[in-house]
């Protein structure tokens, strides 16, 4: 993998993070050890592992696997932002999780939403007891 191609990948998880804290008022941080150790991007949405992905060229069904492998690791919801150059972010979540919650688009194993759509999601499913 290239510098640039790492540096956009490093940018594209702080967005992440200053996005999730915008919306849901906590902090955020980037995983620093998942080169090393392996595992997800961003730490601090509890039970959930998310994956992120700032690349031009859409590769879903393997950012899918490696977001559901990463979660499973540490036994959390997988969960995985993509965006491409000046569009917004899109958020993937397992299918199950969203039965009798919200109707949306699906799309193999995965939804999609907006990020604002998924605070609200993440929120109403803590606030039950799904996670």
């Amino acid at each position: 993998m290239s510098k640039a191609s790492r540096d956009k990948g490093q940018r594209g998880e702080r967005e992440v993070c200053k996005l999730l804290e915008g919306h849901l008022g906590i902090a955020f941080k980037r995983n620093l050890m998942q080169t090393a150790e392996g595992g997800h991007d961003v730490l601090g949405l509890d039970g959930c592992a998310i994956e992120v992905k700032r690349c031009e060229k859409l590769a879903l069904e393997k950012w899918w696997k490696q977001t559901v492998t990463q979660a499973k690791d540490v036994g959390a919801l997988p969960v995985l932002f993509f965006r491409r150059n000046s569009e917004d972010w899109t958020v993937a979540v397992p299918t199950f999780t969203l039965m009798n919650w919200i109707t949306l688009p699906m799309d193999n194993h995965y939804s999609l939403m907006s990020v604002t759509q998924f605070t609200q999601f993440y929120s109403q499913l803590k606030a039950k007891g799904g996670l």
